[in-house]
């Protein structure tokens, strides 16, 4: 009995070190922008090494790839773009890619004068979740399993948090001093609000005159601008005593934080802003 448990214990062994010596075969993943980079780390989970193409602090809209990113994004299983409006190299590029999967995060999902920061709508989050979702599980089919709990764990956490923004009240009109990217969360949470850019373009100086007299009209304490804070919002700060609070549109990725992370954030200085 001892010798038929020796050789139990010994094959055992053999097997969970035969285990450990080989690693997961992971597929790899390139991502362009940082929110599909997270909700992709989410779904794929242990089974993919996922890489974003646009390193922190790189500017999407300024970016062309070079042949070095061509490359890598031809060596990677997978490519998870945002959208043809966002990125539209992804579209040109397409006919590089001989080996390489193309999942567009916006499929099936409206976009609304061609603005491509639908991930500020958890609801479109969500949606973007699961078509990166289907596209992995057409990519491997084996651990489709697991790529859907996790997608549909991980828009759970989405929608709590869309939730937590719906309850907010919407008593105050919130002023945008810096470049404004938020029009689809603003139009699914139905806050009222003023915004000194247009776009991408410089305001002029009739449109700074406005901004200063609703900021004053409303008695306004706080602004808001993104990561980046210009030289326009810091001059409307100090004409108008205001503080300046971030609200960030997630384009550029940050150093150590995740997608929820930074939605979070946004929320608490939106309860700031709202006296809440």
């Amino acid at each position: 009995m001892r010798f038929k448990t020796t050789i139990f214990l010994a094959i055992f062994s053999l097997t969970a070190l035969r285990a450990f010596a080989e690693p997961l075969q992971k597929f790899s993943i390139v991502c362009s922008l940082f929110p599909v980079y997270d909700f992709a780390r989410e779904v794929a989970g242990e089974f993919a090494d996922v890489k974003l193409l646009l390193r922190p602090g790189v500017e999407p809209h300024e970016f062309e790839p070079s042949p070095m990113d061509i490359k890598a994004l031809n060596d990677s299983r997978v490519f998870i773009f945002t959208s043809a409006s966002m990125e539209p190299w992804a579209r040109q590029i397409s006919n590089s890619l001989t080996n390489t999967h193309m999942i567009d995060a916006s499929g099936n999902v409206e976009l609304v004068n061609n603005d491509p920061h639908i991930w500020l709508d958890l609801t479109l989050a969500q949606k973007m979740v699961m078509n990166i979702c289907e596209g992995l599980c057409k990519v491997d089919p084996e651990h489709s399993e697991t790529f859907r709990r996790n997608a549909e764990k991980y828009c759970e956490k989405l929608s709590e948090l869309d939730e937590k923004f719906m309850a907010l009240n919407k008593n105050q009109t919130l002023v945008f001093a810096g470049e404004f990217a938020h029009g689809y969360f603003m139009r699914r949470y139905g806050f009222d609000y003023v915004s000194v850019y247009d776009g991408e373009n410089e305001p002029s100086v009739r449109r700074m005159a406005e901004i200063l007299r609703t900021i004053r009209k409303h008695n306004t304490r706080y602004i808001f601008s993104g990561i980046n804070v210009t030289a326009i919002t810091r001059s409307i700060s100090q004409q108008t005593s205001t503080e300046i609070l971030t609200f960030d549109a997630l384009e550029i990725a940050p150093d150590d934080a995740n997608f929820l992370q930074i939605m979070q954030n946004n929320y608490e200085a939106l309860k700031v802003a709202l006296h809440e």
